[in-house]
């Protein structure tokens, strides 16, 4: 989902948003003539919009808003912005760096935290959990890290070749959930190979119940929908899948 804020008809600022169970990793950018007094309260009210929109319960921001090979970020203390809403360090030692600082600000209020320890702060996402959430669930998950499983997987089995890959991955898993998918639409069908390639890292799949595989063949059909809420919410009341995502995505 991507979006933006007006303010007396002028566009202030951007925002992107990608959501996955109760999970959202989530990118602001407030265009620099507008960063005053109101951004935080903005920002919040459009995470609170979002929320309530998408489901979720656990908003993470990636490191590049925080400052990451993002040197404007370091410059405007970017990570404190995040830190003064209520975000958390999803890492330990991030934590504990963060917990320093605060104290060396809470002793020194002229003391300014080094755009040093700026970047050590905006090596890790930050996170925060509306009430009800499993606190700490998300810290370790990345998207990017399921990536690197399904590139290992297509390397060592199907010889770095993605269309072998994808097509072997579908036939299997639709084997697997007992889906003649020969009247499924194009865009179905493309649903599932996407699906698939993930869905073949999940070593107990075939152990799942029918009314979880069920359940796990309308949120791959409902992926194809115009509007993607259904589909989100689908995932959302899919504790299996949310758990097996969350053990490949670690």
């Amino acid at each position: 989902m991507a979006g933006f804020t007006v303010k007396n008809g002028v566009p202030i600022n951007y925002i992107e948003a990608i959501g996955l169970c109760e999970w959202m990793e989530v990118g602001f950018n407030t265009f620099y003539t507008f960063r005053v007094g109101e951004t935080g309260w903005i920002y919040a009210q459009v995470l609170r919009c979002l929320c309530h929109l998408m489901g979720t319960t656990c908003v993470s921001v990636y490191p590049y808003q925080l400052g990451h090979d993002n040197e404007e970020a370091i410059d405007s203390g970017a990570f404190w912005f995040y830190r003064k809403l209520g975000f958390r360090p999803g890492r330990p030692e991030l934590s504990q760096l963060v917990e320093r600082e605060e104290r060396k600000i809470a002793a020194n209020p002229k003391y300014r935290t080094s755009a040093r320890t700026l970047r050590r702060l905006a090596a890790g996402h930050v996170f925060y959990e509306l009430p009800g959430s499993e606190v700490g669930s998300w810290d370790r998950f990345s998207t990017r890290k399921i990536g690197l499983r399904a590139n290992a997987a297509m390397a060592s089995r199907f010889g770095g070749d993605a269309r072998r890959m994808r097509a072997e991955t579908a036939r299997a898993v639709a084997r697997n959930l007992g889906q003649d998918t020969s009247k499924w639409s194009s865009a179905e069908k493309a649903s599932l190979e996407n699906f698939a390639v993930t869905l073949a890292l999940f070593p107990a799949l075939s152990s799942w119940g029918r009314d979880e595989k069920d359940a796990l063949v309308r949120l791959i059909r409902a992926k194809t929908d115009r509007d993607e809420m259904h589909y989100l919410y689908l995932t959302q009341n899919h504790r299996r899948l949310r758990d097996a995502l969350l053990k490949v995505g670690r």
